[in-house]
């Protein structure tokens, strides 16, 4: 095709887009449509169907000829419209069109390149046809304006002057904008300095500073431990965020954002009798950061402790440990328990509220062993972990193991009840001894003296570790219990922390004493004070029995009479009369006192029925409910004993 020929013919198609035809193209389009309107089938009745030919056909009566040869003639024409178009011939029908398209595509081309080829005709003639070239050449075909604008010496000098409007224009603007951005860039200066400033303050007090996992661009301090336990490994991190005015704002969202701490209470007869007061470890108002971080250190220990109490405690109910709702009691002895809490520190009693309780001291003491111990577990675990061990075990503490924090404490407290029960005890038979005449005492001797905490230790531990591991250690006491003054014995208690956290007593008797054919101590030890008690109150009237028994023998005036001891070892007889004993005994009457008592009974010879009995007490308290309505005697138990051997039938 040239391009002479081209106005004469039509390059691009015009002919619409062809509709398809509305009727149904067959049976089963036909039922297709006629389910798709209101009701289908089944509202289509034979009424309807008449009632519509009816309308149809009374809407044409007026041309019924003509209109009944027309409407056959269409419904031929219909007839072929509606017949399927060969398949051959729409695909020849669609090449035609393609092939109009790329003839129409290639004309408008070669008229550019040949309009372009009179500029740039190297580049023209990479796209202009080879049919074209040969036909017309090459810049035959060309474009130019026909009237050149006039330019005059004022609009050229306006120009000028407009041009240079617009560069002072944007000289004023770069002005502006650099003022304002030297402005921005001082301001952001002066609020990274005091950031960097803060955050150079917290480097210098010896915290760690680090990257924050998974915010690569955000800096923190690291307050945690390393050795804490899984649920506060996360916890130990806060992000360093800069606020507006550039001072860094410590993110503690994983703390709960409130200071914690841990408050101890001490009970007696369910009476607060003390409580560990904390600190005010911020002061109000303080906006110190390393103040704020120091908190945080503490905030997070006291949780991690309050979290390891729990665990022990389900370790501890045979010890009457429970945990009463957001509180951990502990029963430490009959009428003695100790409350631990949880609290924040606004929430915390002041020390002005609590500073006249008698026991503030016991509190705090256990308040601080707790955060040794806690301290101490943390060295011990990094220490094993340091160790060398085996490649075979694992370094990593177990999930399930369990910090002994509480039950030190609870056998601290079991030793003190232990060695003051104890005390009591030999103190009130002591007492009643010496009320009687006797020259009875005890000795309370403590543990020998540890030695200087400076001192080499093959496990290269430090001094508060040696300290810790000595205070863990079991706790002994001794009490040298003089009866009489030629019959003494050896009480020890040792309290033991595992497995079972109990105070264990011992009783020794000298290698010549008196009393190693009668009162030979258990050599597996006494379990409990009651057990102790029992033994002491049998060994004491033994050893009066045969000291006042030797002394009636070598008396002058009672040294004819045939006297002995009973089986049991606690009274004297008459073997004679077998009508008159001497029944010496020692018992407590309550925790608070103890007696020394002397029973005398004579049986006349005349009349069985006749018994006259007298009981003789001394007493160690007078005051006490037991001993209300008795009267401890005053006179020497040797004048007593005199005066009953008097009474002897014989």
């Amino acid at each position: 095709m040239s391009l002479n020929d081209a106005p004469t013919k039509t390059f691009l198609s015009l002919k619409p887009v062809p509709i398809a035809d509305k009727e149904p193209k067959n049976l089963a389009d036909l039922i297709s449509r006629v389910n798709a309107q209101p009701g289908g089938f089944r509202q289509l009745t034979e009424a309807q169907l008449r009632d519509a030919i009816v309308e149809n056909d009374s809407s044409n009566n007026e041309d019924v000829s003509v209109e009944d040869v027309v409407m056959v003639d269409a419904a031929n024409d219909d007839d072929a419209d509606t017949t399927v178009e060969d398949a051959a011939l729409a695909r020849l029908e669609v090449l035609k069109n393609v092939d109009c398209a790329g003839n129409a595509a290639m004309l408008v081309l070669d008229s550019l390149s040949l309009l372009l080829s009179k500029q740039n005709p190297t580049q023209a003639s990479l796209t202009l046809s080879q049919q074209l070239r040969d036909m017309v050449g090459i810049g035959t075909l060309g474009v130019d304006r026909l009237d050149e604008p006039t330019m005059d010496e004022q609009r050229s000098k306006d120009a000028g002057q407009v041009a240079i409007g617009w560069t002072l224009m944007e000289i004023n603007r770069t002005r502006d904008a650099a003022v304002k951005a030297a402005a921005l860039l001082e301001k952001e200066v002066d609020i990274e300095s005091r950031y960097w400033s803060d955050v150079m303050a917290i480097k210098n007090a010896g915290w760690s500073i680090c990257r924050v996992p998974h915010q690569r661009h955000t800096l923190g301090v690291r307050f945690g431990f390393s050795e804490t336990s899984s649920e506060f490994k996360n916890s130990g991190l806060a992000p360093l965020r800069r606020s507006e005015d550039g001072s860094v704002e410590l993110d503690l969202g994983r703390l709960g954002g409130v200071s914690e701490c841990l408050v101890v209470t001490y009970l007696h007869n369910d009476q607060v009798v003390g409580r560990s007061v904390p600190t005010r470890r911020r002061r109000q108002g303080s906006s110190s950061l390393e103040a704020r971080v120091l908190e945080a250190r503490n905030t997070i220990f006291a949780q991690e402790l309050w979290h390891e109490l729990i665990k022990e405690a389900r370790t501890l109910a045979a010890y009457d440990v429970r945990l009463q709702g957001s509180r951990l009691r502990c029963q430490t002895g009959p009428d003695a328990a100790i409350i631990i809490e949880l609290l924040p520190l606004a929430s915390c009693p002041s020390a002005e509220e609590d500073e006249s309780l008698p026991h503030n001291g016991v509190a705090e003491a256990i308040s601080l062993g707790l955060h040794i111990l806690l301290s101490y577990a943390h060295r011990h675990s990094e220490l094993m972990r340091t160790r060398p061990m085996p490649p075979h075990i694992s370094r990593s503490r177990q999930q399930n193991q369990t910090y002994a924090l509480l039950r030190p404490v609870i056998g601290r407290l079991a030793s003190t009840r232990s060695i003051e029960s104890c005390t009591k005890l030999v103190g009130n038979l002591s007492k009643a001894l010496r009320k009687a005449g006797l020259a009875s005492s005890f000795i309370l001797r403590s543990p020998p003296p540890a030695p200087p905490a400076d001192a080499p230790s093959s496990s290269h531990a430090s001094a508060s570790q040696v300290l810790v591991r000595r205070l863990l250690q079991p706790r002994e006491f001794a009490i040298d219990f003089t009866i009489l003054t030629d019959v003494s014995l050896t009480l020890r208690g040792r309290t033991f922390l595992f497995p079972i956290t109990s105070t264990h007593f011992n009783a020794t008797l000298p290698p010549d004493s008196p009393l190693s054919p009668s009162c030979v101590p258990c050599p597996d030890g006494y379990p409990d004070l009651s057990a102790l008690a029992a033994y002491l109150d049998t060994t004491v009237a033994r050893a009066l029995t045969s000291h006042f028994l030797a002394r009636l023998l070598s008396s002058p005036s009672c040294s004819r009479r045939p006297w002995a001891e009973n089986v049991v070892g606690t009274s004297i007889v008459d073997k004679e009369s077998q009508h008159w004993s001497l029944r010496l005994s020692a018992h407590r009457e309550d925790d608070e006192t103890s007696s020394v008592v002397l029973a005398s009974t004579v049986v006349y010879p005349e009349d069985d029925s006749r018994v006259r009995r007298r009981i003789w007490k001394w007493t160690s308290s007078s005051s006490s409910p037991a001993t209300a309505g008795l009267e401890s005697e005053s006179r020497p138990l040797a004048d007593v004993v005199d005066e009953a051997a008097a009474m002897s039938p014989s």
